[in-house]
């Protein structure tokens, strides 16, 4: 069993052991913590051996550490409580490090602090210095913000907001572990719509600055307060990278997490479009309480990942939209040139149907719009089990 509770069956294909049943609802297992990782830290991804020899993945283009011996240019200081008091006890963890509540001494601020050790085998600094620059750049009200960073002999510490109503993913472990009947099986359709409207917002404004997450998922989305309907910002940067693709070859390095990964990425040629897939996946999972695509291990993921087959199963779909079936679809797309782009996600009619996109969200970039815009198709509940078989971007994948 996997991190989702789900598994399939011994002897049968992934379609056939969806066509038995339904999967269980999302909910904490014994793999949880292992699950979570990106394939990048995991021992046994394909990745493994490759990002130890190459800290920094792909990008051949990432300059070496600062002339002043530091990895982000930063002044060194003999110690970080100097500026801030540091609390013990760990909050969470990202690509590059652990994270902890913080208070700002001169301000009385509370931040979050990621302490990066340069000793730790998996440290980069290459990769490092990229996470800071790429926090340095943005300014959204849907992607953490950038506090101050603090380098010593033996740490970076980054500081950033603090985000106090945890992660999407334990919010989604609620929702499903105390549905009562007649309830939505994980979040109501308004409230999925207006979380991933949030989600889309922050990627548009990324991906018109050329920088590719590469790790979308529930666990790298915080509730900024812990109000029922709190905004949301997209945390850690470790795996992200810029990228403008009429000017650079496809990325190519093996990153990300499991059931997020688009297909294309573990053929190790890609552009932003991956991080829209990861999109698709959130949304399926807001809506029914588990992931379109699964498997026992890392390696059934993959496969059912790069077969692109998912069904909209009656239990979980009976009661749900058209539009938001028809938005899942048109994001799920094996060919990335079918996928629908950040910004023609915002206006897709599941969206504008539930949220209201202020004028300030209204840009893209030119090479959006160059993207194919597939017309909407319609998705309906249809056989006897009243649930689609859906293969992502049809013949074309």
């Amino acid at each position: 069993m996997n991190r989702y509770g789900l598994g399939t069956t011994a002897g049968m294909t992934f379609d056939e052991a969806f066509s038995t049943a339904a999967p269980a609802p999302l909910k904490a297992s014994a793999t949880m913590d292992t699950a979570k990782s990106s394939i990048c830290e995991d021992p046994s991804s394909p990745c493994h051996d490759e990002r130890r020899r190459h800290r920094h993945d792909d990008d051949d283009d990432d300059d070496d550490d600062d002339d002043d011996g530091t990895v982000t240019g930063e002044r060194r200081h003999d110690d970080v409580e100097d500026r801030y008091h540091v609390h013990p006890r760990v909050i969470g963890s990202g690509h590059h490090g652990t994270v902890r509540e913080c208070v700002e001494r001169a301000t009385g601020r509370r931040c979050a602090i990621k302490s990066i050790r340069k000793d730790d085998a998996r440290f980069g600094p290459d990769a490092v210095a990229r996470e800071v620059s790429i926090l340095r750049e943005t300014r959204h009200r849907g992607i953490v913000g950038l506090v101050d960073v603090v380098e010593d002999e033996e740490y970076v510490h980054v500081v950033t907001d603090l985000c106090r109503g945890g992660e999407l993913y334990d919010g989604i472990i609620r929702k499903t572990s105390n549905r009562r009947d007649g309830d939505a099986p994980c979040f109501e359709e308004g409230e999925a719509a207006r979380i991933v409207c949030q989600i889309l917002s922050a990627v548009s404004y990324m991906h018109e600055r050329g920088i590719v997450h590469r790790d979308i998922k529930p666990e790298n989305i915080l509730f900024e307060t812990p109000d029922e309907d709190s905004p949301i910002k997209i945390i850690d940067f470790g795996l992200s990278r810029k990228h403008f693709e009429n000017a650079q070859p496809p990325m190519s390095a093996l990153v990300g997490t499991p059931y997020y990964i688009a297909p294309e990425v573990l053929v190790k040629k890609y552009d932003k479009a991956c991080d829209l897939w990861s999109v698709g996946v959130v949304a399926y999972i807001l809506l029914c309480g588990y992931p379109p695509f699964n498997g026992a291990n890392n390696e059934e993921v993959y496969d059912a990942v790069r077969r692109g087959r998912y069904r909209f199963h009656s239990e979980e779909w009976s009661r749900s939209s058209r539009e938001s079936r028809d938005f899942v679809r048109r994001l799920l797309r094996k060919n990335p040139l079918e996928r629908m782009t950040a910004r023609q996600a915002m206006h897709h009619p599941w969206i504008r149907k539930h949220v209201v996109v202020d004028r300030d969200e209204e840009y893209a970039t030119t090479s959006d719009e160059e993207r194919q815009d597939v017309p909407f198709v319609e998705v309906v509940l249809r056989g006897s089990e009243r649930r689609d078989t859906i293969r992502a971007g049809g013949d074309s994948g």
